[in-house]
């Protein structure tokens, strides 16, 4: 008895953890898509949803290019440096700068091959992207720049996160908003689509400068671009990112492909009202999901080999994202008519029947993304890489297959979908390969939870006027009330609540 009493005080305790860590990284990562979201309201309305629709197939085609030739290194070099770091006696000793060096030096290579490759392939993108029309070439051959400036970025960070500066990684996010915020809104204002291109480079600039402006204060900025040394040391690290370059390859074309389905199918004003849609949704998810990488995914990596310990891991996550999210998702979902009205104006109010079925997707994902860091934990990129295409495929399909049937409805729907399907795919691979199994617990919250989630959807999709506004407060305060007892249940969070306000009376 009094072990069991142990394991379930080390349990409640990991609630705590969770929840701690989740409330630092989501703070961080809320309060900075605070500013970008002001931004992006800002930029909305000076360019409306044509130009946003460019701005995303823009920035789609950089993104694709980057993951394309950065050859994962963005990740694998985190892995590297930490290693080194683990080691050594001090953040900045000679095997950790060695290893900065042979990340640096990497970098600055691969991003003069994205820069080149983006700049090559610019009337094919040209026609890739606008149905044809080759009059945006020397526009995209203009953005080159940026496909280099986002790789060196990423090199830079990754020294960052590798050497654990963690708060220098905070800082980065909430300037970078800022700044981007102070510096493209100017050219939209003044030149309008015209001021696209500059503003999108001036952005890569900032933000690479803003990079090197942290970490170059912890490691002086050395590269050996051509020592045999350097360049052999760094096979390891490519070797390694190079599935992830795959994943990342697959999640930049999946995403492209839909905004050039959409664009060809319609107009940019659709591509702008899908990617403004899934920004404000990634932006909620941001606030739950934001210490995964962070916090999640070291402790799961230190007990990758003790498959009991890891499953109980899974699984606690697993439930605490459930409990967060539900709340936030109907909570979101009845207030989202609001939204383009205050932030982006009436052209962009059909994103609204798009986000309404695609965020129920945040519900499955929070049961999925816990245990797809299993094959991340234990080293096994073929495994993981194996999720990704299956999980880009399918999605890539719903979401084109949703939009031609059923407009942005369907689009929604298509993600909504895919968010299913992740969720089963990733368990099914879980089980077979890691033993891996949903607790009980997960189960009771799915089968509470997901009843309140279907009657928002009615709800939201069927009513209007007095009656929308009831049902949908009703069934926010019951998925609230649901969760907070969770949360009294299994952590501090309540008791510390009341204890301040005692205090404060």
């Amino acid at each position: 008895m009094r072990q069991e009493q142990n394991n379930d005080t080390t349990k409640d305790s990991s609630y705590d953890g969770i929840l701690k860590y989740t409330g630092i990284f989501g703070g961080v990562q809320g309060l900075a898509s605070l500013i970008t979201l002001l931004k992006v309201g800002i930029v909305s309305k000076l360019l409306g949803p044509i130009g946003v629709g460019m701005v995303d197939v823009y920035n789609r085609s950089i993104e694709l290019v980057k993951k394309t030739t950065d050859l994962g290194i963005s990740y694998s070099a985190v892995q590297s440096i930490s290693e080194q770091r683990h080691t050594a006696t001090l953040p900045s000793s000679d095997a950790v700068t060695y290893a900065v060096k042979v990340v640096r030096s990497w970098s600055l290579w691969l991003a003069v091959v994205g820069t080149m490759l983006f700049f090559i392939l610019s009337p094919l993108l040209s026609r890739w992207s606008f149905d044809g029309d080759e009059h945006y070439v020397n526009m995209f051959r203009l953005l080159s720049m940026a496909v280099g400036c986002s790789s060196l970025m990423g090199g830079e960070l990754a020294v960052l996160k590798g050497a654990r500066m963690l708060n220098r990684v905070a800082w980065f996010q909430l300037l970078s908003a800022v700044v981007m915020l102070v510096a493209v809104v100017p050219y939209y204002y003044f030149w309008g689509l015209e001021g696209i291109i500059p503003g999108l480079l001036l952005t890569a600039i900032t933000l690479l400068a803003l990079a090197c402006f942290h970490s170059f204060q912890v490691f002086p900025y050395r590269v050996a671009l051509f020592s045999k040394r350097i360049i052999s040391d760094g096979v390891y690290i490519i070797r390694q990112g190079f599935n992830y370059t795959l994943a990342g390859f697959l999640n930049s074309g999946a995403y492209y492909l839909v905004s050039i389905y959409v664009l060809n199918q319609a107009d940019a004003a659709d591509v702008g009202c899908y990617s403004y849609g899934t920004l404000l949704i990634s932006y909620l998810s941001m606030l739950v999901f934001a210490a995964l990488d962070s916090d999640f995914f070291p402790r799961l990596s230190a007990i990758n080999k003790q498959t009991s310990r890891s499953n109980v891991l899974v699984n606690t996550q697993v439930e605490m994202l459930m409990v967060l999210i539900t709340p936030l998702i109907i909570c979101f979902a009845v207030c989202l008519p609001l939204a383009p009205r205050l932030l982006f104006g009436e052209s962009f109010m059909p994103l609204v029947d798009m986000s309404q079925w695609a965020v129920v997707g945040l519900f499955f994902k929070a049961m999925m993304l816990p245990p797809a860091y299993l094959s991340l934990s234990k080293g096994e990129s073929l495994t993981f890489l194996l999720q990704e295409v299956l999980s880009y495929s399918f999605m890539a399909t719903a979401m084109i297959l949703g939009f031609r049937y059923g407009g942005m409805s369907g689009l929604g729907i298509g993600i909504l979908l895919s968010g299913m399907f992740d969720c089963l795919s990733v368990w099914a691979i879980s089980l077979l390969r890691y033993s891996f199994r949903y607790s009980l617990r997960v189960v009771r919250l799915f089968i509470t939870q997901l009843p309140l989630l279907v009657a928002m959807l009615i709800t939201v999709r069927l009513c209007s006027g007095i009656n929308y506004i009831l049902l949908g407060t009703l069934i926010t305060l019951l998925s609230t009330a649901y969760s907070l007892r969770f949360l009294q249940r299994h952590t501090n969070l309540v008791h510390r609540i009341t204890s301040k306000l005692k205090l404060t009376h």
